[in-house]
């Protein structure tokens, strides 16, 4: 009888270890999520702000009323795959004064080119590669003082044919056209790792 009690009792004991190493480990679970999380939202904040940062330093450079953060070539290379590429763009007010919701761009494609991503896609699927509605103006994301800011994003799908497309964005201050800028997109091959 005093076996049986003893047995009992160091069940007892296992059981309340396990369930005490149970929920720290699970603690320990969630304030590791919860600071992967964090750590992510903050490092997606500071990118935004350094590349608005980037865009305005480019305003101070060139005398340009719209700017486009891609390199001096003005090309994205894209892998097939890759979702939500970001090109920033920056546009500036044409007399210097805060901006307004007038403040507006347009994305267009390119279509004179004989061999591009429109003649080999067709239209309906090299526009669908962009987030933004193609041929209408759209508010830009963020503004502050007389500079706006705005991220195109690209979604190329696995499978897309390697091709070039050549990509406008025209910017218009109330009925005002301010100006127009141009850039590349590239779809390049998906790499092995």
């Amino acid at each position: 009888m005093i076996k049986q009690k003893k047995a009992a009792m160091e069940l007892s004991i296992s059981t309340i270890v396990i369930i005490v190493l149970a929920m720290s480990m699970l603690i320990l679970g969630l304030v590791l999520i919860r600071t992967i999380f964090t750590g992510t939202t903050e490092s997606i904040n500071e990118l935004n702000e350094k590349v608005k940062g980037e865009i305005t330093d480019l305003f101070v450079d060139e005398s340009s009323k719209l700017v486009v953060k891609l390199g001096s070539d003005r090309t994205a290379r894209i892998r097939a795959g890759t979702e939500n590429f970001g090109i920033g763009i920056g546009a500036k007010t044409i007399d210097g004064s805060t901006v307004t919701k007038d403040l507006k761009y347009k994305l267009s494609l390119d279509d004179s080119a004989r061999e591009n991503c429109l003649s080999i896609l067709k239209t309906k699927k090299a526009e669908e590669l962009f987030k933004q509605k193609m041929s209408i103006f759209s508010e830009f994301d963020r503004f502050q003082g007389d500079t706006a800011f705005a991220i195109i994003e690209i979604s190329i799908p696995e499978g897309t044919p390697l091709c070039t497309q050549k990509v406008y964005i025209d910017v218009r201050d109330g009925n005002e056209d301010l100006g127009r800028e141009v850039f590349i997109i590239e779809v390049v091959r998906k790499a092995f790792f």
